[in-house]
C-alpha cells in the first residue's frame, strides 16, 4: 500500500531521534574508553593499539550479517583494494593517534575537538577545488575554529603556565587525528559511490584490523586485556560505533543532510554531559562557551558543512516501483567532503556525514 505524504512527514520526525541517539551513542566512546587507555579506576592500562584491533575487529564481525542482506552494486577492481587500503591506513592512525592523545587529555576536551573532522574535510574539499570562503561564511568559520580549538587549547596552556604539557600534547593529538579521519573522509568519496556504505565498513574494518594485528605482532605488544574490560569495549565497537552509525543511516535518508549535520553535531554535547556524569570530570564555563560557540558556527555553516552551498530547493516526493521517498533536493553539490550511498532503488545519492564509520 503506497503512503500518503502526510504519511511521509510523520515518518521524517523519527530521523531527528534516530540522529540524535546516533550523536549519544557516538559520544560514549570519548567517555568508555579513557579509564582504559590511562589505567583510571583501578583498570589495567590497555595499549592503543590493541584497543584500536580489538574495536575494528569487533566492527568488522557486527557488519558481516548485515551485509549479507545487502544488494552488489559494484566489483572490486585493484584500484578499489588500493583505495580500501589507503582508507585502511588513515583510519587506523587516526585511531591509534586519538587513543594517544586521549590517554593523556580529558573527556571533556576531546569531545570538543569531535566535529574537527568536519573542518579539516571542509579544507581539503575547498583546496582540491580551489574555493574560497564567502565573506558571510568567515564568521561562523572562526567561530567554529576559535570555539574548537582556539579557546579549549588556550585554557590548558594559561593552566599549565603556559608549558607544552601531556595534556595540551594530546588535545593536539586529538586535533590531528581529526585531520587524519578527514583524509580519510575524502578517500571514502570514491569507494562511497560505488559500493554499499555497510559492505565498505565491514571490508575496512578488517583491513584495520589486520594493519592494527600486524603492528602487534611486528613490534611485539602484549594484548593486556583483562575479562572486566571486554564489556566496554564491545559498548565501544557495537553500540558506540555499529548501532550509531546505523541510526545515523536511518536518519540520514529521513531528514536530508542539513539537518543531519546539525543535530549529529550535538555529540559534542553529550559528550561533555557523559564526562561530567560518568566520569566525574570538571566541566567548566570556558568548555561550555567553546562549546555554544562551535554549535553556533556549525548552525550557520550547517549548507557549507552538509556537503552543499545553496539552501534547500524544495522537498520531492516521488513515486518509484510503487513506494514513495522523500528527496531534499538541493544544488552544486561540493562532493569533496561526504560520502555517497547508493541507493538502488531511488537511483538517487544522499550525502554523508563524517563519523558514520569508526572513530
Amino acid at each position: 500500500m503506497e503512503m500518503s505524504a502526510l504519511d511521509l512527514i510523520r515518518k521524517s520526525h523519527y530521523g531527528y531521534y534516530f540522529i540524535i541517539l546516533a550523536a549519544a551513542l557516538a559520544a560514549l566512546i570519548h567517555v568508555i574508553c579513557k579509564p582504559m587507555l590511562d589505567g583510571g579506576n583501578s583498570q589495567l592500562e590497555i595499549n592503543p593499539i590493541v584497543m584500536a584491533f580489538l574495536i575494528y575487529f569487533i566492527c568488522g564481525i557486527f557488519f558481516t550479517p548485515l551485509v549479507k542482506k545487502s544488494p552488489v552494486i559494484s566489483r572490486f577492481t585493484r584500484k578499489d583494494v588500493l583505495f580500501m587500503a589507503l582508507i585502511g591506513i588513515a583510519e587506523v592512525s587516526a585511531l591509534i593517534t586519538y587513543f594517544y592523545g586521549i590517554s593523556t587529555s580529558t573527556a571533556v576536551n576531546a569531545s570538543i575537538f569531535s566535529n574537527s573532522e568536519i573542518i579539516f574535510s571542509l579544507v581539503i574539499a575547498m583546496m582540491v577545488f580551489k574555493e574560497r570562503l564567502r565573506i558571510k561564511e568567515c564568521i561562523p568559520f572562526s567561530m567554529i575554529i576559535i570555539g574548537m580549538m582556539i579557546i579549549p587549547i588556550g585554557n590548558d596552556l594559561y593552566q599549565n603556565d603556559l608549558s607544552l604539557g601531556s595534556l595540551v600534547t594530546g588535545d593536539l593529538l586529538i586535533i590531528f587525528s581529526g585531520l587524519l579521519y578527514a583524509i580519510d573522509i575524502t578517500l571514502c568519496k570514491y569507494i562511497g559511490e560505488r559500493f554499499d556504505v555497510k559492505k565498505t565498513v565491514q571490508i575496512t574494518s578488517f583491513i584495520c584490523a589486520a594493519i592494527t594485528i600486524s603492528i602487534i605482532a611486528l613490534f611485539q605488544i602484549p594484548m593486556d586485556v583483562e575479562l572486566i574490560q571486554l564489556p566496554s569495549i564491545l559498548i565501544m565497537s557495537i553500540i558506540g560505533t555499529g548501532m550509531s552509525t546505523l541510526f545515523f543511516l536511518m536518519g540520514l535518508k529521513l531528514i536530508g543532510a542539513v539537518r543531519t549535520v546539525l543535530l549529529y553535531s550535538t555529540m559534542s554535547m553529550f559528550g561533555i554531559l557523559f564526562s561530567g556524569l560518568i566520569l566525574s570530570e570538571a566541566i567548566t564555563p570556558v568548555d561550555i562557551f567553546s562549546t555554544m560557540l562551535v554549535f553556533a558556527g556549525i548552525f550557520l555553516l550547517r549548507n557549507k558543512l552538509a556537503g552543499k552551498e545553496e539552501s534547500v530547493v524544495e522537498t520531492e516526493i516521488i513515486n518509484k516501483t510503487n513506494t514513495s521517498y522523500v528527496v531534499f533536493a538541493k544544488t552544486k553539490p561540493l562532493s569533496g567532503i561526504t560520502k555517497s550511498i547508493p541507493d538502488t532503488s531511488t537511483k538517487e545519492k544522499i550525502a554523508i556525514l563524517p563519523n558514520c564509520g569508526i572513530g
